[in-house]
């Protein structure tokens, strides 16, 4: 058995992570890691604490979204900021079940508007999201 780089390392990690997603549409899983690879937070699309997940009560779709829930990426972020980590220079890993994935910042932007500007906005300078 070979030994993972660390990109796949995380994007296994995100796929699990994934596997909470608690909306039927897509299942996202994110991990942010700092510059030395260690994992600062994860996330996944589902509602927020105490809200009804789109499991239990249907998803709520406005524009073709689902607005019940909290994106795999924001949740990253919103946790490792609840632990009081910097994502300043941090990697965000992410795997998506539909498979829209970005190598590039630019990429991460044009398929994802609003959570790219949220996630410059936290100093993550690199997306690395793909397929297994």
């Amino acid at each position: 058995m070979s030994r993972p780089d660390w990109d796949l390392y995380f994007i296994r990690i995100a796929k699990e992570v994934a596997s909470r997603s608690t909306c039927p549409r897509a299942a996202v899983g994110a991990v942010i890691v700092n510059k030395n690879n260690r994992i600062l937070s994860t996330g996944y699309n589902g509602a927020p604490p105490g809200k009804s997940h789109c499991t239990d009560e249907g998803c709520i779709i406005e524009n073709d979204h689902c607005t019940r829930v909290v994106h795999a990426e924001i949740s990253a972020i919103l946790s490792a900021m609840n632990n009081g980590a910097s994502t300043d220079g941090a990697t965000l890993y992410y795997w998506d079940s539909k498979g829209r994935y970005a190598q590039t910042m630019e990429d991460f932007a044009k398929l994802f508007p609003a959570q790219a500007r949220t996630v410059e906005a936290f100093g993550i300078s690199r997306i690395c999201g793909r397929g297994l």
